[in-house]
């Protein structure tokens, strides 16, 4: 199995378990709860360093919360941002965005239980990649 399948299925193990997602007593849908709390990460899968920008923008509000350029080592990973830093109101909806080399990617997280953290790893053969777990 490879790395980053394996990352994306403990990931999502883990998220049920710390969420509760994994099972619930009674019937209706799962309504997410608030939880601020969700890291922003980025590794480099590359074998030289490589320059990426982190660009995390509040939906609700339209406005820049972070945007940072960072030098990363061959497999290293950083912490760019943590959600709660932009104290949100209830659930609220970020656009992470990773530029490295020309390349592009983001992501949309929200601020709940069901979301976990997310990671943007920068490989050699597939760019920019997002690991995540949800319920």
């Amino acid at each position: 199995m490879n790395r980053r399948k394996l990352l994306q299925l403990t990931g999502l193990s883990l998220a049920f378990t710390v969420t509760g997602c994994s099972g619930r007593q009674g019937e209706g849908p799962l309504t997410p709860q608030p939880e601020p709390d969700h890291q922003i990460a980025i590794e480099n899968m590359r074998s030289e360093p490589v320059n990426m920008t982190v660009a995390v923008r509040r939906e609700k509000t339209g406005k820049t919360v972070h945007n940072q350029t960072y030098t990363l080592q061959p497999d290293k990973t950083v912490t760019a941002y943590n959600t709660r830093q932009a104290n949100p109101d209830g659930v609220e909806e970020f656009n992470v965005s990773v530029t490295v080399d020309g390349l592009a990617d983001s992501f949309t997280m929200e601020t709940d239980t069901c979301q976990g953290d997310i990671l943007a790893q920068v490989t050699e053969s597939d760019g920019i990649d997002w690991v995540w777990a949800e319920c």
